[in-house]
């Protein structure tokens, strides 16, 4: 349970009553190598109005800020120890403003942006993940997606394969494609799955 210690909480948390919180600590499974995003997402689907997320990891789960951030929440970050952090996850009072959300994902680029970048791949998103230490690289990857716009592609390089990573995009029914064009650099074009198209429109 969250300590009920909140002196130095914004008051607007310290006023959140216990039964209000959803609570989820993924420190675990971030240690067994385990991808929490899942878990976290629908953690944040039982967050009431006024009430908030708190979640657990052993790194500052930046990724999340955009995530959330897009989708009206605020966040307050707590450092309690060497691989302990707290993040609250809370929507404005009427006296605060969402910011715009901060990239949080520092390595990704998008088209024209990109040193690297052609005439034409314009819808391209780029994430580089070499030199991360598991499970950041699935996180940020997942996190990415979810930002993706419907028709754009989600290159992700990195020095292996990611195998753990493929049976989660398939999960959420992503197609992906594999180059490994030189030792230790491999890219991964992910591209998100396409609604289906209403047969009441044909």
């Amino acid at each position: 349970m969250v300590s009920r210690d909140r002196a130095e909480l914004p008051s607007q948390l310290a006023a959140i009553p216990e039964g209000m919180l959803v609570e989820v600590d993924v420190r675990e499974e971030l240690r067994s190598g385990q991808e929490p995003f899942g878990r976290i997402m629908a953690a944040r689907g039982r967050v009431s109005e006024g009430g908030a997320l708190v979640v657990r990891a052993i790194f500052e789960p930046v990724p999340l800020y955009r995530v959330l951030g897009n989708q009206g929440f605020l966040h307050h970050t707590e450092e309690l120890g060497d691989e302990d952090w707290r993040v609250w996850f809370y929507h404005p009072s009427d006296e605060e403003v969402v910011p715009e959300p901060r990239p949080g994902l520092e390595d990704v680029r998008r088209g024209t942006d990109r040193p690297d970048a052609v005439e034409g791949d314009e819808d391209v998103v780029v994430l580089d993940v070499r030199g991360l230490e598991p499970p950041e690289p699935m996180v940020r990857t997942l996190a990415a997606l979810e930002d993706l716009p419907e028709h754009a592609t989600l290159l992700h390089i990195n020095v292996r394969v990611p195998q753990l990573l493929l049976p989660m995009l398939e999960e959420r029914g992503c197609s992906y494609e594999i180059r490994e064009q030189e030792p230790e650099l491999v890219r991964v074009f992910i591209r998100r799955a396409l609604p289906s198209p209403d047969p009441q429109s044909a």
